[in-house]
């Protein structure tokens, strides 16, 4: 009986004591981020990754080791800077902070700049599937993966910033299996009504407002 509970003290302190473990708080998770929604003369700007931690919490502020992989072999020139990863004191959440520039190449092609959580002073890494996380860099507006599934008719740019101008983001419409959800028929209501109550044309010369859709311009 000494025995087992000398064993299972052990077994408390070792677990108690182990490295906290530093992660991306999504797996595999990209944010997207667009310079051509930023006020004019815009060059510069921070994403946000949320990351996250397990294990002992600290009464510091701890610093969570990021490596930037960088962007794509076929679009190079797309600069970046790691700013900070930090998990705040007794908190098990945190944040990395990204600088992104606009660089030509995002006027021919979007970029995807990758980063990797590390092992580190203070944290090893957790599980596999949350230590990488993506951000997308963009001075185009282009057709994303979800547009069809959604039934917002035929693709433009215009939509696309309609669709910032209104709901502010397109997360309503990326994760979900059909249009017929309530949730995208309520956006889709929003952003037809807007179109309608602001007379929105692709240009003067168009005889009809734009609608969101299937089968409309």
């Amino acid at each position: 009986m000494l025995f087992a509970a000398g064993a299972c003290s052990k077994s408390e302190v070792e677990t108690w004591s182990a490295k906290p473990r530093a992660s991306f708080y999504m797996s595999n998770d990209t944010v997207s981020y667009y310079f051509t929604l930023q006020p004019e003369g815009t060059t510069e700007d921070t994403v946000k990754l949320k990351i996250m931690m397990a294990g002992r919490i600290a009464n510091v502020d701890r610093h969570v080791a990021i490596k930037g992989l960088g962007g794509s072999p076929s679009n190079p020139g797309s600069r970046y800077e790691i700013m900070s990863a930090i998990i705040p004191a007794g908190k098990t959440r945190g944040e990395a902070l990204i600088k992104v520039f606009k660089t030509e190449n995002l006027d021919i092609a979007n970029d995807t700049l990758s980063f990797e959580i590390v092992t580190s002073e203070e944290f090893e890494v957790g599980e596999d599937d949350y230590l990488r996380n993506a951000v997308i860099v963009s001075n185009l507006w282009t057709l994303p993966s979800w547009w069809d599934k959604n039934h917002l008719g035929e693709y433009s740019a215009k939509k696309m910033e309609i669709i910032y101008q209104v709901l502010g983001s397109t997360e309503v419409f990326e994760n979900v299996e059909n249009w017929y959800v309530d949730e995208v028929k309520i956006a889709i209501y929003k952003l037809n009504r807007y179109c309608k109550d602001n007379n929105v044309k692709y240009n003067p010369e168009d005889e009809s407002v734009i609608q969101f859709e299937s089968g409309s311009k």
